[in-house]
């Protein structure tokens, strides 16, 4: 039986666009740079205790999101939107996966500066970042994930990049290479949402979406990248703003972008790159009580706490909604859609300890940085409760272009000769949080970031 949605489907396979992906066993590890220090989990406690009271997500909100599109050339669609849940009316039986599928779609797609094209979304969308709204650490939920799961005490190996830039660490994934495959892929858990989900027209073209959130944890201000499953419909608000969609703007470089950020109070300006990511504006920004995350399992499965499993990866990202799909032989006839935001929020309750382990971590390794000469390192992990933190030698790209990094540097610079002609009055004033406005807000607006799971 053919399902007429798979041609409004891009799928997100390896080997279709961008440059030729690697086989993981002809990929050898990148060199490592001398050992500084190993971090061990189990001694972090003491230090840990002075976080358990900040040990938990706040002032939770939204940024922007941007949608990879299925090009030669990487171009993203801002603010894009994840693919719509549309089950199928009738289940039938799903061919297993087959092909290649990258380990990180975003380093595939531009290799140079994975983190990029997230920050400069977000800049456009939020130009208060790096003034007012102080970033301390930018991460996707993946180098997050692997440092909760080294707290929590499991075996899994990683590498990632630390730098400094102007004040904020930039955690950044690292495997063996940009387009390394995912390798023996099995299952269901990519042509299950072929045909499960599908791509709205003006997002059409899409391969998958990223959200950029903003939170504060351990003290410290967070910007969070993540890929999105999907999203589900609200029928009850067909028309609201949020689902209307952007159009009409002509494709930018992600460089000129970056070159157009309020030149005006930026010194020094610096010239656009011909090389980048293109931006094209299109889709909506979807409000996250709605999207979702998904699993597929085998009915054998189905005694396996697979949402326990999942939680602190839901955590990280705030994700409020799971489907969890079981199938018999590739047919989904047992599927559930759950609503787990307070799930999550238990989740967190219970492990305030290990939580507060994660943020003496980050704090570590960001004085670390702090202490040393270099404003660059690489965590390597390989033994369960052993962080080593090293060296990054030269061959190791900065997370910026130097054109964005300029940017950057700029709105730090300029919030600090701000402060500098005020006085202790003047700046806490300026501090100051401002009165609620709940003009144009309702309930699971998404308007004001408060209310979004109300």
């Amino acid at each position: 039986m053919y399902d007429r949605r798979r041609t409004n489907r891009s799928h997100q396979k390896a080997g279709t666009n961008w440059q030729k992906p690697v086989q993981p066993s002809t990929t050898p590890a990148p060199p490592f740079g001398a050992l500084i220090e190993e971090l061990r989990a189990d001694y972090l406690s003491t230090t840990a205790v002075s976080y358990e009271d900040k040990a938990a997500i706040s002032e939770f909100s939204v940024v922007t999101s941007y949608s990879w599109l299925d090009s030669r050339e990487s171009a993203i669609l801002v603010p894009g939107r994840p693919p719509r849940w549309t089950p199928l009316q009738k289940p039938y039986r799903l061919p297993e996966d087959r092909g290649e599928y990258f380990r990180d779609k975003n380093a595939a797609r531009y290799p140079r500066h994975p983190m990029e094209p997230a920050i400069v979304a977000g800049l456009d969308a939020s130009p208060e970042l790096g003034r007012q709204q102080k970033v301390d650490v930018v991460a996707c939920s993946s180098t997050l994930g692997n440092l909760l799961r080294f707290v929590r005490g499991q075996d899994k190996s990683f590498r990632m990049v630390v730098e400094k830039v102007e004040g904020t660490v930039f955690f950044i994934r690292r495997e063996n290479s940009p387009t390394e495959l995912i390798p023996d892929v099995r299952g269901f858990g990519h042509t299950f949402p072929e045909n499960y989900t599908t791509w709205d027209p003006d997002v059409k073209g899409s391969t998958c979406h990223q959200r950029l959130l903003r939170y504060s944890f351990g003290g410290l201000q967070f910007l969070v990248r993540f890929g999105a499953d999907g999203y589900m419909e609200d029928t009850d608000r067909a028309s609201t703003k949020s689902s209307a969609p952007t159009r009409g703007k002509a494709p930018v470089l992600v460089s000129e972008l970056a070159a157009s950020l309020d030149d005006s109070q930026i010194s020094p300006k610096v010239s656009a790159s011909k090389a980048g990511v293109t931006i094209q504006a299109g889709g909506s920004l979807v409000d996250q009580s709605r999207i979702f995350d998904l699993k597929t399992r085998s009915f054998r499965k189905k005694e396996q706490d697979t949402i326990g499993e999942e939680l602190p990866r839901l955590w990280v990202a705030q994700i409020p909604k799971f489907v969890l799909a079981y199938h018999a032989d590739g047919v989904f006839n047992d599927i559930h859609v759950l609503d787990v935001h307070e799930h999550v929020q238990e989740w967190e309750q219970k492990n305030k300890t290990v939580l507060s382990k994660l943020a003496a971590l980050i704090h570590r390794i960001t004085s670390l940085l702090d202490a040393g000469s270099s404003q660059k390192l690489e965590l390597y992990h390989r033994e369960t409760g052993v962080l080593e933190v090293r060296k990054a030698l030269p061959d190791v790209a900065d997370a910026l272009s130097p054109e964005v990094k300029a940017k950057w540097t700029a709105r730090i610079e300029d919030t600090d000769e701000a402060l500098e002609r005020l006085g202790d009055d003047d700046i806490t004033q300026w501090k100051e949080e401002p009165e609620d406005d709940y003009t144009a807000c309702s309930n699971s607006c998404g308007y004001c970031g408060r209310c979004i799971y109300s």
